[in-house]
């Protein structure tokens, strides 16, 4: 509304009445709310800046990252990014594929420091020790991921291992994958759940040897090669959340140690056997959810998930009742 506006009605209002009638010179939009007396001038205001658009990207890397001098093109998925608990760093995380020679795939970390607090300084000696642990046990551990490419800047540490591919050239999937689809019932798949298992146990009993545990495993942790066996995504030294997989000593702040790979990984096959995860303390047993399972089967993974740590077989001695169960004949 703009100019002069003619008063519509000189009768006093009544208190606590509304009326739509405006007195005085308007000038400008106006939205009336009840009776105004006097000139009006409406003021315009800029409208705020649009904000940029958000950060689709559930690593928060830019699509191609360089890496001491190497390209690699970010996949959206696995992705992730995550704060320390201080927020001093982000963790960044994503599969990526390798530009130029050699290509393939690749999972590389970065953690990018905000602030120089205790847990930005942690995070970034977490993945160059995990740099220095990988290319101290390439060879004599099986199951690890090769080490691409390792830079550390000023304000961030980046580290890039190999990702397998299937004998299609595409990335072979995580074990998490098998999930979606609810408990394994047949048995020829419970025959590869139970190799891929022992291949794990393999590679950790190998790791608790050379005095290291993992401490973190998930079925995400985990890639599924196209011979059965399982290959370790990374130690899980950056990942600064939770354990996804909590055993009974997380749970009292305890002390964790190869026993607590050996937890995970029975609660990881009951995860698979059953679609749900166990609780860290005494869960339903298995085939009270699925009774296709075989009753050994069901037993060594029982025992993987003994409450008191002392009550657990170690890694080499559970991967032989799972080696067994997946050549029963043998």
């Amino acid at each position: 509304m703009s100019g002069g506006v003619e008063q519509h009605d000189t009768t006093p209002w009544p208190a606590g009445s509304v009326s739509n009638s405006v007195r005085g010179e308007v000038n400008g939009a106006l939205v009336q709310a009840g009776a105004i007396f006097g000139g009006v001038h409406f003021h315009h205001r800029a409208a705020p800046p649009e904000p940029p658009p958000a950060d689709r990207r559930p690593s928060g890397l830019a699509p191609e990252v360089e890496v001491d001098g190497t390209a690699y093109l970010v996949h959206d998925h696995p992705a992730e990014a995550r704060s320390t608990g201080d927020g001093g760093a982000t963790v960044r995380q994503a599969r990526c594929l390798r530009l130029g020679p050699g290509g393939g795939f690749g999972w590389l970390r970065r953690v990018e420091v905000r602030a120089a607090t205790p847990a930005a300084r942690q995070a970034r000696h977490a993945v160059a020790a995990e740099h220095d642990l990988l290319r101290r046990l390439s060879g004599r551990v099986p199951g690890l991921p090769a080490v691409l490419d390792f830079v550390e800047g000023p304000d961030d540490t980046t580290l890039v291992t190999a990702w397998p591919r299937t004998r299609s050239h595409r990335p072979c999937d995580p074990l998490d994958a098998l999930l979606p689809a609810g408990p394994v019932k047949d048995p020829g798949m419970l025959a590869r759940v139970c190799q891929a298992l022992a291949s794990l146990c393999a590679t950790l009993s190998a790791l608790h040897a050379h005095g290291t545990a993992h401490g973190a495993l998930t079925p995400a942790e985990l890639i599924m090669r196209d011979d059965g066996t399982l290959l370790l995504r990374d130690l899980g030294r950056t990942d600064p959340g939770p354990a996804e997989y909590p055993t009974p000593e997380h749970l009292a702040r305890d002390t964790t140690g190869p026993w607590t790979d050996v937890h995970q990984v029975g609660a990881i096959a009951y995860h698979l056997l059953t679609g749900r995860q166990p609780g860290p303390h005494a869960p339903v047993p298995i085939r009270a959810w699925n009774a296709d399972v075989p009753a050994d089967l069901a037993d060594a993974v029982a025992a993987a998930l003994a409450p008191a740590r002392a009550d657990r077989p170690d890694a080499a001695a559970l991967g032989a009742r799972l080696r067994g169960l997946a050549h029963p004949t043998r």
